[in-house]
């Protein structure tokens, strides 16, 4: 995610993990954990994380969490962000 103009020439790094049944991958731009609450103080990657987490474990399934967070992110923010707001998650689930 990114623009490939805007990274720094340099060797990248790959990173390979195997996902297990179940596992969830999330990616995000800094546009989510730089948002506002209603309370004025930014999201941050600690709420965000504390979000996500809380909601993996409770078995919510991965769309209705990002739902759920991205209601939260708008309603806070009269339904508009003031900067780009990704948010990608899937989860592994091989067929059988």
């Amino acid at each position: 995610m990114g623009l490939r103009s805007l990274l720094p020439a340099r060797d990248r790094r790959v990173h390979e993990m195997r996902l297990q049944p179940g596992d969830r991958v999330l990616l995000y731009t800094d546009g989510v954990t730089e948002s506002r609450m209603s309370d004025g103080r930014l999201l941050g990657l600690e709420r965000f994380a504390e979000y996500v987490i809380r909601a993996s474990a409770t078995g919510e399934i991965a769309p209705e969490t990002l739902r759920r967070l991205i209601h939260s992110l708008l309603d806070s923010q009269e339904s508009r962000l003031r900067d780009d707001a990704t948010i990608l998650m899937f989860e592994w689930q091989p067929s059988r």
